[in-house]
């Protein structure tokens, strides 16, 4: 990924997006997984738009207009803003990754997971090891699927 002064506030607003949904109360996972399937993840993670630019309150307040979020069970704001980061990179990384594709390959139960292990790596290593596992499971799915 390529450090310029835009693609940092666009990864350190996408993590404070994620955080504030937290501080909403929103449950984490239905947050996570109705945003990244969403019209607005699309428009967000969009380089040739500014609605990041616009805040994280249009942003959430955006989202809440398209799809209802559930409020329940809440991450931690250290897991969520670094989930948040890592879908920011991930997009700047691999344009051709649309949000329900990063989710597809990585999804919440994942991350979760993979937390303690991966928010040490560089987001960059970190998104390389979340594809990884990705293509791992696929192929343990398809053997499994043969016999």
């Amino acid at each position: 990924m390529e450090l310029t002064f835009v693609n940092i506030g666009i990864c350190e607003q996408s993590a404070e997006l994620f955080v504030q949904s937290a501080r909403k109360g929103y449950d984490s996972k239905d947050f996570i997984e109705k945003l990244m399937n969403s019209q607005t993840a699309i428009y967000l993670y969009d380089k040739s738009d500014t609605q990041m630019w616009l805040g994280y309150n249009y942003i959430l307040e955006t989202l809440e207009a398209e799809v209802t979020i559930q409020k329940g069970k809440t991450y931690p704001e250290d897991l969520m803003s670094w989930i948040g980061y890592l879908f920011a990179c991930w997009n700047i990384t691999y344009a051709d990754d649309y949000p329900k594709d990063m989710l597809r390959q990585a999804s919440v139960d994942t991350l979760v997971l993979a937390y303690q292990g991966l928010h040490v790596l560089t987001f960059e290593d970190a998104i390389m090891e979340l594809k990884n596992i990705y293509k791992e499971n696929e192929k343990l799915r398809e053997h499994v699927a043969n016999q």
